[in-house]
């Protein structure tokens, strides 16, 4: 599913095979069957723990925590490493890989959770989308700041299939770096093989709308699908995602 809040694209897209079929639930959120067993994958941009917010992260963190995890798989974004020790902890059935988008490993990171009792992990990178994605620290093109993604390799003994999730944050000011993140991440979506029961999975906080181009260039170069219109269920219709929307301001909102 890809909710959209204020200029921001939060989501879930997921490739079968050559097809898609991903049902949506809510946060966003979607679960993914083709007759298989069911797979729920959650995403969700926590806030990186800034003091002088309102509402702290230590205020938060335990009902962030309740929200996502009873997902199979999630993705964060913008967790701070005590955030993500923070999960970690009230998570005890989870495992997790990722790391920070700074040069020494330090600073925001976009994790990836999976329930231990029903994936084993294969493989996992975190690539950073710039012109040397292998660059701890790169940034690119008209980015302000160093973006990542977050690729892990989980083989799901419930569905008996290999998942490759691809997690990441876009820049919030650079067009032309999310454009180029699109093509980087619809590379890193390739197979492992040639199996058409693998399953690839995108999620994030893209930071564009629907519409516009660095988004349809992703769905078409990777040959995913926005889950938010395959979805069998919806949690909400027309609802920003952003925590400081104001109730005056969400008539008009979309996703």
């Amino acid at each position: 599913m890809l909710e959209c809040g204020q200029n921001s694209w939060r989501g879930v897209l997921g490739r079968i095979g050559s097809c898609t079929l991903v049902f949506c639930l809510g946060l966003p959120l979607a679960s993914i069957g083709q007759g298989l067993e069911e797979l729920s994958l959650g995403t969700f941009n926590i806030r990186y723990d800034n003091p002088l917010d309102t509402l702290e992260w230590h205020e938060r963190r335990n009902e962030v925590a309740t929200a996502v995890r009873y997902f199979d798989v999630i993705g964060i974004q913008e967790a701070l490493p005590n955030q993500v020790a923070d999960l970690q902890e009230r998570m005890p059935e989870h495992d997790s890989f990722g790391e920070g988008r700074n040069a020494d490993g330090t600073g925001e990171a976009c994790p990836i959770f999976w329930n231990r009792d029903r994936f084993d992990f294969l493989q996992g990178d975190v690539r950073w989308l710039s012109l040397d994605p292998t660059q701890p620290g790169s940034r690119g093109w008209d980015a302000d700041l160093p973006r990542i993604a977050t690729v892990v390799l989980l083989f799901d003994r419930k569905r008996q299939q290999t998942v490759r999730v691809i997690n990441t944050h876009w820049s919030h000011v650079g067009s032309e770096a999310r454009m180029n993140a699109a093509a980087l991440i619809a590379g890193w979506s390739g197979w492992e093989s040639d199996d058409s029961e693998d399953l690839v999975l995108v999620c994030g906080d893209l930071n564009a709308e629907e519409e516009q181009p660095e988004i349809q260039s992703l769905l078409e170069l990777a040959e995913l699908q926005d889950t938010y219109h395959t979805t069998k269920y919806r949690c909400r219709k027309s609802f920003g995602t952003f925590t400081t929307f104001l109730p005056e301001n969400l008539a008009n909102a979309t996703r």
